[in-house]
């Protein structure tokens, strides 16, 4: 956890796990997208989003990261990607819907399973090796 993080629980009285911050955190950069009506609103949302994977990214590059190192390669590379694409959206009129997407799934991957939100709009499922009605499960981030 944060140094961030760890000063707001002791402050806030309140113990929120390192998921439930960054679900917190997604929760509210996805509402900012979302919400975003003028161009300075639009250009907070983006660097709310860029400011979050930042953070994200530079936890996953630190030597105590627990995380295993693919999931940790699949997550800076998602990182990188809606970074990027941010910073592209800062300056053309891209739509946003595939950054929401992302922090949702971020989202759902983060929550306990029985918490997890809908499916967003984009399938990341697999057909369930074995079964003959052609059943699928969806695939969620662990960690």
């Amino acid at each position: 956890m944060s140094y961030a993080a760890s000063q707001y629980q002791q402050q806030s009285g309140s113990y929120l796990s390192g998921r439930e911050i960054e679900v917190m955190a997604f929760t509210h950069v996805n509402t900012l997208l979302k919400t975003q009506k003028t161009p300075t609103a639009r250009l907070e949302a983006l660097s709310a989003n860029q400011k979050l994977w930042s953070v994200l990214l530079s936890s996953l590059n630190r030597v105590d990261c627990p995380l295993d190192d693919i999931l940790k390669q699949d997550l800076i590379t998602v990182g990188t990607w809606s970074m990027r694409y941010s910073n592209i959206a800062l300056n053309r009129d891209l739509p946003l819907a595939p950054l929401m997407d992302i922090n949702q799934d971020m989202i759902d991957g983060l929550k306990p399973a029985k918490q997890a939100a809908p499916m967003s709009s984009y399938s990341t499922q697999l057909p369930t090796s074995g079964s003959s009605d052609n059943a699928h499960r969806p695939l969620q981030l662990m960690g």
